[in-house]
């Protein structure tokens, strides 16, 4: 079901890369060959200095993407809006190694990091329902089981891609909160801890 990377309200389906997964078979080869060498022999240190320059490369290639990714979404909109997503326990959980391969977190420093240095005002927003949630009437449609990909309101009629319909329920979440009237509450509490965490992170 997670066939794309990230949706964006527009309608633009980013899809995932494969970066982990095409080196993997490499990887795991390396490793499997590093079982049967003398540890600290010659073979076994030219194995490990191999199996560090793969992981250099997955690291180096999910980074530059991020960057490319993170600089497209910045030429499009003045104002980006994330879902404040725990990817701690995401990795623990069910999406794993997924989480794991796609980076989102390195992703989301990223976004943070370029938002900062193009002047886009970056903002997280509360996830909870985000799939559940008519981004045009805002009727509670219910849960959907991760194969139905199309969001359909029962209510309005309103049909699109799910993934798009929960970008579009985080974009409304994100524009209520800009446009509240006490700004210290948009500007200050929410953003500017987050920015500063993870600019530090990211730097």
């Amino acid at each position: 079901g997670l066939d794309s990377y990230l949706a964006t309200s527009d309608g633009e389906l980013v899809k995932r890369p494969r970066f982990f997964n095409q080196l993997h078979g490499q990887l795991k080869s390396l490793q499997r060959r590093l079982k049967n060498k003398k540890k600290r022999s010659n073979n076994w240190q030219k194995l490990q200095a191999k199996i560090a320059r793969v992981h250099q490369r997955i690291h180096d290639t999910r980074k530059d993407w991020h960057f490319k990714l993170a600089h497209h979404l910045c030429d499009q909109a003045g104002m980006i809006f994330v879902e404040d997503i725990n990817f701690k326990a995401w990795a623990k959980g069910l999406f794993g190694k997924y989480t794991l391969d796609a980076g989102f977190g390195q992703f989301f420093n990223i976004l943070s990091y370029v938002c900062w240095k193009r002047d886009v005002y970056f903002l997280k927003v509360d996830k909870d329902y985000s799939s559940q949630i008519c981004p045009n009437c805002n009727t509670h449609t219910g849960k959907k089981n991760l194969s139905n990909r199309v969001h359909n309101c029962p209510n309005c009629g309103y049909k699109t891609n799910r993934d798009v319909a929960a970008s579009q329920v985080i974009r409304n979440r994100g524009l209520i909160a800009v446009g509240q009237p006490v700004i210290q509450n948009a500007f200050g509490d929410v953003l500017s801890g987050s920015i500063s965490d993870w600019l530090d992170k990211s730097l």
